[in-house]
């Protein structure tokens, strides 16, 4: 038998482990990607302290503020 053919067997749900750690799984509609920031180093030091819930609102808040949110909303619904 493979190492780690019956891990599904012992291994917690998804749910247990991500709670063991103080997280939460993804709800319908999000998605995690790590990607590449350039910014000042005080800046990125903060946004990187923040929780990953809260890092998604800042960059949400940072698009609807640039006017870059509706328009991508308006290239989807051209499609």
């Amino acid at each position: 038998m493979p190492k780690g053919e019956k891990l599904h067997l012992v291994r917690p749900p998804r749910e247990a482990l991500a709670a063991r750690w103080g997280l939460r799984l993804f709800e319908d509609g999000e998605t995690g990607e790590r990607v590449y920031i350039r910014a000042l180093a005080v800046v990125l030091e903060r946004f990187k302290a923040l929780p990953p819930d809260k890092r998604g609102r800042v960059v949400e808040a940072g698009l609807e503020a640039l006017g870059l949110l509706e328009v991508q909303d308006e290239q989807e619904a051209n499609r």
